[in-house]
């Protein structure tokens, strides 16, 4: 994985952020998930658009957060969406 890679969320996931966090429903895998609001702030940015590197510029610029610290919670984040099948 890598900052130039451009990834979307699965197509057949529904979402709604209420109060900065998302709650991601997966039908076809009956599944919730809750997502914390850095967490939500990325799953709304992977819009197939935007680059891992333009979101982490985005989480830097909105958290008080080290780039280093940040683009390893965001290689996190993505691999654990990529497992459940959240994201293409």
């Amino acid at each position: 994985m890598d900052l130039t890679m451009v990834l979307t969320r699965n197509p057949d996931a529904a979402y709604r952020i209420y109060d900065g966090q998302a709650t991601v429903v997966l039908p076809d895998q009956a599944e919730v998930n809750v997502i914390n609001p850095i967490g939500s702030l990325v799953w709304d940015r992977l819009d197939g658009t935007r680059t891992l590197g333009d979101i982490l510029t985005l989480i830097v610029e909105e958290f008080d957060v080290t780039p280093e610290q940040a683009r390893a919670d965001l290689f996190a984040f993505v691999d654990s969406l990529r497992e459940h099948r959240m994201v293409r």
